[in-house]
């Protein structure tokens, strides 16, 4: 699921003056293939935002952006002469190999000096490391500027692959104080490379996977194509925040494919077949809906044997029934007059036999028809002016009853909330709900079903360890340690405009040093939280290496090589402009 503008504040600004713009339209043009390659030619933005003139850090870090795209550039094979000027190796250190098993190699250099060299050699033994001699992916983000010295010094996240081997690393780079500056220095402080091994890999498969799709407009062209082209009291917005499901909807033993879309664009179900491949039956399921969707999720709801469908709206919650052969019918429609429901996750919490719903609410409806694009939390580190979230109680029959107050959950619960998951996660049989919010503390509601004989919950986030005051988009549950405790991911936004900003001295100067903290811990990324058993967990984000997820969404822990141990994949991106590194 995902995120609304970040427009409270300076500590994500420079992120947002792109991405709360709309694009221009291009000119039409020639769909593209399936599998090619459509990433829009890079550009450097060299006018700096003018309301971050005050904040010289900034207008540094956007000077730089030339010389670091024309070192990406090399790296890519984009440009064929290498930058000239003096560095420290970038590549040939000693390495340590970590277990990893065998679907891939881990090494992290052991030591990192060596005495200065020409950065154009420096650069073409770093690219020489690839398959072909190119690297088809080169990042470097600026998330950190010191001007108190006669030179500047930025810290940068590097990140750089291809289909074999991504190497992952931070420098320090050493700049003149000039416009534009001049690069005069390139260290590796740290330095971690990764090789795929034999144990396969994933290829794209996208074309020939819907190859039978006739209308592949509908996803071929961005959310800004659609937005102006359709009428916005349909409902459709410039986020595209529009999640997907996989679920069994005709009992053939094969996943298939739903796809929530903006409003005045039919929603996709896409069946798979016996070869792999997928055919589009969103109308003569009764899927095939045009009003706004931001969520689904299949389950079976009336326990007869098949996958029934919950489809988050702009208006509520719609269920719909499964006849069995994958054709479906309303049956119940729950009205949300105060919030917009964008996620939902289904348990048995009350165990009568059923699954009840809990409906994840990002902002508050502004209006009678739809809410606001723009929402300003308030205040902008712990907002608390976010939609109210609503559980729902299966009364049997595909029917619903909201019990969000009596089952206690109305305390805390008016955050932008993306998503939940419900997990036993202090193993007393009962199932425990985990709510991550945007600008804020997430919630950790306890079930107290076992100890009292009643469902209702109680906010334990804090005493537990995991209020995780931050960018909250995701949540899973996975045991990453193997000892049968369920450990918890929370997928949050890394922003390296953040990290530059809310650690300087003048930033929020005279607030509170615990409201300073909490904006720097806002920028930090992703969380990892161990469980530790007695209901308690410890933040091992930064010393297992899982904070950095880009601007994530959701995450999901599964055993990609067939190891025994589980891994962390996460989904990222978001909406930019004519600058891509400004995510």
């Amino acid at each position: 699921m995902l995120s609304s503008s970040r427009l409270a504040s300076l500590l994500f600004l420079t992120m947002l003056s792109s991405a709360c713009q709309q694009k221009k339209e291009e000119p039409s043009r020639p769909d593209p293939a399936w599998n090619e390659s459509r990433s829009a030619p890079e550009t450097v933005n060299s006018d700096p935002d003018p309301t971050l003139s005050e904040w010289e850090t900034e207008v540094f870090a956007s000077a730089t952006g030339l010389q670091l795209k024309e070192i990406k550039d090399f790296l890519r094979a984009k440009i064929t002469t290498p930058p000239a000027g003096t560095c420290h190796p970038l590549s040939g250190f000693l390495m340590n190999s970590l277990p990893a098993g065998e679907a891939f190699h881990v090494q992290r250099a052991s030591n990192i000096e060596g005495k200065p060299m020409d950065l154009s050699e420096a650069l073409q033994d770093l690219r020489g490391k690839f398959s072909n001699d190119k690297a088809t992916m080169a990042e470097i983000k600026v998330v950190k500027v010191d001007l108190s010295g006669e030179t500047a010094t930025t810290a940068l996240n590097v990140q750089i692959a291809d289909s074999r081997l991504q190497i992952n690393a931070r420098w320090t780079a050493q700049w003149t104080k000039d416009d534009p500056p001049a690069l005069l220095d390139l260290k590796v402080t740290s330095h971690e490379e990764c090789l795929r091994g034999t144990g396969g890999s994933l290829a794209d498969s996208t074309g020939a996977v819907l190859a039978s799709f006739e209308e592949k407009t509908q996803v071929v062209h961005g959310m800004d194509h659609w937005v102006g082209r359709i009428e916005t009291l349909l409902g459709i917005e410039i986020g595209g925040w529009h999640g997907l499901a996989a679920a069994d909807i005709n009992n053939d033993g094969l996943d298939d494919i739903y796809l929530c879309d903006g409003g005045g664009l039919p929603n996709r179900l896409f069946v798979q077949q016996q070869d792999g491949t997928v055919i589009d039956r969103s109308r003569e399921s009764g899927l095939g809906l045009l009003d706004h969707s931001f969520g689904s999720l299949f389950a079976d709801f009336d326990n007869d044997g098949d996958q029934d469908a919950a489809i988050a709206m702009a208006s509520g919650v719609l269920i719909l029934e499964n006849d069995g052969t994958g054709t479906f019918s309303p049956v119940t429609a729950k009205s949300f007059p105060s919030a917009v429901p964008y996620s939902l996750a289904a348990a048995d919490y009350d165990e009568d036999g059923d699954l009840d719903l809990f409906a994840s609410c990002y902002v508050q409806r502004a209006g009678a028809n739809r809410h606001s694009f723009v929402a300003r939390p308030l205040p902008y580190h712990d907002a608390t002016n976010g939609g109210r979230n609503e559980l729902l109680r299966n009364e049997g029959s595909l029917r619903f009853r909201n019990v969000t107050k009596e089952a206690g959950l109305h305390p805390g619960n008016s955050k932008f909330s993306y998503s939940a998951s419900w997990e036993d996660y202090d193993q007393d049989g009962d199932m425990d709900l985990y709510v991550a919010n945007d600008f804020g503390g997430n919630n950790l509601y306890r079930n107290a079903l076992r100890e009292s004989g009643k469902s209702t919950f109680t906010d334990v986030a804090a005493e537990a360890g995991v209020r995780d005051v931050a960018a909250g988009m995701s949540a899973c549950w996975g045991d990453f340690d193997n000892n049968g405790l369920a450990d918890l991911y929370v997928g949050n936004m890394f922003s390296s405009a953040g990290n530059r900003i809310a650690f300087q001295e003048k930033f929020k100067s005279g607030g509170k040093a615990e409201t300073r903290a909490l904006y720097q811990r806002h920028a930090r990324g992703n969380s990892l939280f161990q469980n530790l058993g007695q209901g308690r967990f410890k933040d091992v984000s930064v010393s297992s290496g899982t904070t950095m997820g880009r601007w994530a969404w959701s995450s999901l822990f599964a055993d990609l090589d067939n190891n025994g141990w589980e891994d962390l994949l996460v989904t990222n991106g978001f909406i930019t402009q004519r600058d891509p590194d400004d995510l």
